[in-house]
C-alpha cells in the first residue's frame, strides 16, 4: 500500500459519471520510490497522469516524482522518447544514427544539461557546423569565400551588409538588423509593452526593408510569414540567454540523443506505460477521469491532474469533456509545426577527406537540405553521415540527390535507412513554427497557460520553440506549479 495519503476521488467519479468500482485505482498503489530517484515527500501528495512519454513528458514525471508525487505516464507509441530516437537497427560495428533531435548548446539548454550531470552522461562537441560549405545558386562556398567582400557584392549585398558579412558569421546576418530593437525586452516571457506590439501585423521582410536591406538580403532573410513583433521576440530571448541566433559550437550525447529518455524511463520505472493510448478526458473542479487502452482492455483512470506532452495534431484527436473554452481551443487547433525526414548514411570510409573536403554541408536541394557527419567517437573506419529532407523521399532517392551535387571523386556510402516523422501518427511534429501574422496575443501566454485541471508541457508550450530544450523547461513549470497547488 501506498505511504501516501488517499484523495477524495468518490466527486470526480460522480463528475466522469461512472462508479468508483468501475476504476482502475490499483496502478496507484503499485508504485514504490526507485532507488535512483531521490523523493522529497510532499505535505500534499497529488496524483497525476501525463500524456505522452516523450522528453517532456518524462521530464515532468520525474520532477513531480521527485517532488512526493504519484505519477502514471500513458504513451500510446511502443517506445518512449518521441521525436528523441537513436537507432542501431541495420548499421554496422555499433554505429548508430540520430533519427530526431540533433544537438544541444551552451549557454542554453540549462535544464538539459542539469539533467546529463545528474544523470553522469557525457555530452560530446558535435562539430557539425564546423567548416560548413553551403550551396548557393548551384555552387559551393566556403565560411572563407562567404566573408570575401567581392564574393558578397557579386551576391547582389550592400555595402552595410558586405561590411558585417566581411566581420561576422554568414548566418548572423540577421543580427545586423534586429540587434537594436533588443535591448528593449527585460522579460523573455513578456514581449507585450516593450513599444513593437504593433510590428505584430507587419512582416518581418517589411522591417527588414524599412531598415534598408538589400533585395539579396530579403532573399536569404525571408520574413515573409511571420511578424516583425516575434521574430524580434525570438531574438530578444536569445539575447537576454547571451545564445547566438545559430549557435556553432554545439553538443550531442555519447551514444546517441535518446541517451536522456531512457535515464529518465529507467528511474520511473514501471510508472511509464507504452502501447496505452488515451481514448477521453474529463475533467472538473476536483480533478480528472482518463480512459485509456491497455492490453486491448479500455480503462479508466482518475487523478488530480493530467498534464498533455502528446503533441497537439495528435492531441486533437482526443475527446475532452468539457471541452476547453474558445481562447484555449484556438491555441490547440492552429498551433503549427514543423516536421522532417532523417536520412542515415553507412559510409566505409570518410570519403571527403580523400577529396579534402567537408561533409559539413547545405545542399538546398529539394530532396535533400543538409547532411553532416555523427557518431565519430565509435572504433571504426566506417562512419555515418545523417541528412534532413522533406518527407516521401526514398532513402534511395535522398542518396541520388547527394550523389548528384557531391563536388568530390566518389563517396563509399554502403547503405542508407531513414525515418519519415512526417507519417508519424503520435510523434510527426519537430519545433513549433512562429505563430501567423497578427495573432501573437492570440497564442501568447495562451499556449502555455493550463486550463482547471490539465496542464500542458512540451516544445509547443513555452516562449522559445527549442524542442527538448522547450521540454525540459516546461516540464519543470508544470511539476513545480502542480507541487504547489
Amino acid at each position: 500500500m501506498s505511504t501516501f495519503k488517499r484523495r477524495d476521488f468518490i466527486k470526480s467519479s460522480v463528475m466522469a459519471g461512472v462508479s468508483a468500482s468501475m476504476l482502475d485505482t490499483t496502478p496507484w498503489e503499485k508504485h514504490t520510490a526507485s532507488d535512483t530517484v531521490k523523493i522529497t515527500p510532499s505535505a500534499s501528495p497529488k496524483k497525476v497522469i501525463v500524456g505522452g512519454a516523450g522528453l517532456a513528458g518524462l521530464c515532468t514525471a520525474y520532477e513531480l516524482v521527485r517532488r512526493g508525487h504519484e505519477v502514471v505516464v500513458m504513451e500510446a507509441a511502443g517506445r518512449h522518447g518521441g521525436h528523441v530516437f537513436t537507432v542501431l537497427d541495420g548499421l554496422s560495428d555499433g554505429l548508430y544514427g540520430d533519427f530526431g533531435m540533433e544537438h544541444i548548446c551552451k549557454p542554453g539548454y540549462d535544464k538539459y544539461w542539469g539533467y546529463i550531470q545528474e544523470f553522469g552522461l557525457t555530452a560530446l562537441p558535435y562539430p557539425r557546423r564546423k567548416n560548413l560549405v553551403r550551396r548557393i545558386d548551384e555552387k559551393f562556398y566556403t565560411e572563407e569565400m562567404l566573408r570575401d567582400a567581392a564574393v558578397l557584392k557579386k551576391f547582389g549585398f550592400n555595402e552595410r551588409e558586405v561590411k558585417y558579412l566581411s566581420q561576422n558569421p554568414w548566418w548572423d546576418l540577421e543580427s545586423l538588423y534586429t540587434k537594436p530593437y533588443l535591448d528593449k525586452f527585460k522579460d523573455e516571457y513578456q514581449p507585450f509593452g516593450v513599444g513593437y506590439d504593433h510590428f505584430d501585423t507587419v512582416p518581418m521582410a517589411d522591417l527588414y526593408k524599412k531598415d534598408g536591406a538589400s533585395e539579396t538580403a530579403l532573399r536569404f532573410l525571408g520574413g515573409t510569414s511571420y511578424s516583425a513583433q516575434f521574430e524580434l521576440w525570438r531574438a530578444g530571448i536569445l539575447h537576454l540567454r547571451g545564445v547566438p541566433l545559430a549557435p556553432p559550437e554545439v553538443f550531442r550525447l555519447k551514444g546517441g540523443n535518446q541517451m536522456l529518455p531512457n535515464a529518465f524511463a529507467k528511474r520511473l520505472g514501471t510508472r511509464v506505460w507504452l502501447n496505452c493510448p488515451i481514448l477521453s478526458i474529463k475533467h472538473g473542479n476536483t480533478g480528472v477521469t482518463v480512459k485509456y487502452k491497455q492490453f486491448n482492455e479500455e480503462k479508466e483512470m482518475q487523478a488530480d491532474y493530467y498534464v498533455n506532452c502528446i503533441p497537439l495534431p495528435a492531441f486533437k484527436n482526443i475527446p475532452v469533456s468539457p471541452p476547453f473554452p474558445p481562447e484555449k481551443q484556438y491555441v490547440l487547433d492552429n498551433v503549427t509545426y514543423d516536421s522532417y525526414q532523417r536520412f542515415v548514411f553507412q559510409a566505409s570510409s570518410k570519403f571527403w577527406e580523400e577529396d579534402n573536403l567537408t561533409i559539413n554541408m547545405d545542399l538546398n536541394l529539394p530532396d535533400l537540405e543538409q547532411v553532416w557527419q555523427s557518431a565519430e567517437e565509435v572504433d571504426t573506419h566506417r562512419v555515418i553521415v545523417l541528412g534532413t529532407g522533406p518527407g516521401g523521399v526514398s532513402p534511395q532517392r535522398a542518396l541520388a540527390a547527394f550523389r548528384s551535387v557531391y563536388p568530390g571523386k566518389r563517396d563509399t556510402i554502403e547503405y542508407v535507412t531513414s525515418r519519415d516523422w512526417t507519417k508519424e501518427t503520435y510523434a510527426s511534429t519537430c519545433e513549433r513554427l512562429p505563430f501567423a501574422i497578427g495573432t501573437l496575443r492570440k497564442f501568447w501566454p495562451e499556449v502555455m497557460k493550463p486550463h482547471g485541471r490539465i496542464h500542458f508541457a512540451g516544445a509547443y508550450a513555452d516562449n522559445l520553440n527549442w524542442g527538448t530544450e522547450a521540454a525540459t523547461r516546461t516540464g519543470n513549470r508544470v511539476a513545480e506549479a502542480i507541487d504547489k497547488a
